[in-house]
């Protein structure tokens, strides 16, 4: 039996963490920033809407185009000849009375082909033109904003996952000693039930201990790997590398409530997109305004036609020139269309200044608690390093007494199990400290300025 025992324990310990070379946060989240599949997509998108800004774009500068065509057309024609034609073919016959003669032509063959470069601007549109620009300005601007919270998420999950990862990894060397702890422990028992010194109700619930441990264990290393995957995917990598993980933070030096406050109503990522949607929704509704005022176009051009035909009053005809004009539109009467669209948007600006506002107080809310919860944990953290302090003399303590045979392996499994729970308390303690610290920089728009 023990021969059994000590050879699955081997096997177990042999795939836990080695003493390798660690892969850091600050690693983790470069990489991420790097390869995050979200990140490039918003890069990408913000790169977009920068190259969309011009003043082509906006339709403030003139189109200039080449056109042409050509078409032929086969068909029976029928001409009635005008006052002009008639004086013209028969003087005497003016004063006659009576239909003038009609003349048919079956078969007529027409080929006709024009080509013209010319230029459209737009003189005045209500200054549409402008706010069209100052849209696409904005929207470069909101791109911008959106990518830089793409950032700030990858950091604050990436953070987030990282962290998991090296608490489970903290969890198995915990759960590694107790395994130890255990399997000692079986020993010695196993050994004074040769003896006669124990029952076997004892070793019987050592060996429960023991397997209990082997157990949690193996579903610790298996959660392990799980988050270790997960943190690649969220990383944006293909391999599959597990190296071990640092699991000792150093804390990072924030300032004081005030002006933490100060900083995030400045910069905070979520508001300042809120300010933008604002803007456009302002925008936009000064767009529809101007829909109730007059347009005037400018147009020009040169170009050439031809037209040939094989009957009828005109053989072949030609032109060449310039031409030009303005055209002015004033708006009427749209069923309504204006003014519903004038309402909409006014609404709509309504609607984004109610959600700038909601956002503010749930930021602010959300890193009151923050802070809150910060301060709190670093007073926890100091009491659960000290408690670690008293179970570490307690196990001690248990551990010679039992040697010693004073006290049953139950009571010894009783210090070890406190001693182990003090111990993953220390590390969870510091491991939310670290996250709650990485969400009150990501709330306060600093987080991006550490890497």
């Amino acid at each position: 039996m023990r021969l059994v025992i000590l050879s699955f324990i081997l096997a177990i310990l042999a795939g836990s963490v080695s003493a390798q070379e660690k892969f850091t946060l600050d690693e983790a989240i470069k990489a991420a920033l790097e390869h995050n599949h979200s990140v490039q997509i918003s890069d990408i998108s913000a790169d977009i809407a920068e190259n969309s800004v011009s003043r082509g774009n906006a339709g403030q500068l003139p189109n200039l185009a080449i056109t042409g065509g050509a078409s032929a057309a086969y068909s029976d024609l029928d001409v009635t000849p005008g006052s002009f034609f008639q004086n013209l073919l028969n003087p005497q016959g003016s004063n006659q009375q009576g239909s003038p003669p009609s003349i048919s032509y079956d078969g007529v063959t027409t080929t006709q082909f024009n080509s013209q470069i010319g230029t459209q601007m737009v003189i005045y549109d209500g200054m549409k033109g402008r706010l069209r620009y100052k849209l696409l300005e904005t929207g470069s601007d909101l791109a911008d904003l959106q990518y830089r919270t793409e950032l700030e998420n990858t950091i604050l999950n990436i953070t987030q996952t990282f962290i998991n990862v090296a608490s489970l990894q903290k969890a198995i060397e915990v759960k590694e000693v107790s395994l130890e702890q255990s399997n000692d422990r079986y020993r010695t028992i196993e050994t004074r039930r040769e003896y006669g010194q124990v029952n076997e109700q004892q070793l019987l619930q050592a060996l429960a201990d023991l397997k209990s441990d082997s157990t949690a264990f193996r579903n610790l290393k298996l959660q392990y790997e799980n988050a270790y995957r997960d943190l690649h995917t969220d990383i944006g990598w293909d391999q599959r590398e597990m190296d071990p993980v640092t699991d000792e933070f150093a804390g990072t030096e924030l300032p004081g409530y005030e002006d933490f406050l100060s900083m995030m109503m400045e910069n905070n990522s979520l508001l300042n997109i809120r300010e933008k949607r604002l803007e456009q929704a302002e925008l936009n509704e000064r767009m529809t305004k101007a829909g109730f005022l007059p347009s005037l176009t400018a147009s020009a051009g040169y170009g050439y036609s031809y037209m040939n035909a094989t009957e009828g009053q005109f053989e072949t005809q030609e032109q060449l020139g310039f031409t030009g004009g303005l055209s002015l539109k004033i708006p009427i009467f749209s069923g309504g269309r204006n003014r519903i669209e004038s309402q909409n948007a006014k609404e709509r600006s309504r609607q984004e200044e109610l959600r700038k506002e909601e956002s503010a107080m749930q930021l602010q809310t959300r890193f009151e608690n923050s802070w809150q919860q910060y301060l709190h944990l670093e007073d926890q953290l100091e009491t659960e390093r000290s408690n670690r302090a008293v179970y570490e003399r307690n196990y001690e303590r248990a551990e010679e007494m039992f040697s010693r045979g004073e006290i049953t392996g139950v009571e010894l499994r009783a210090a070890q199990l406190s001693l182990e729970n003090a111990r993953l308390r220390v590390s969870e303690t510091g491991f939310q400290l670290k996250q709650t610290e990485t969400l009150l920089l990501y709330l306060s728009g600093g987080l991006l300025v550490r890497y």
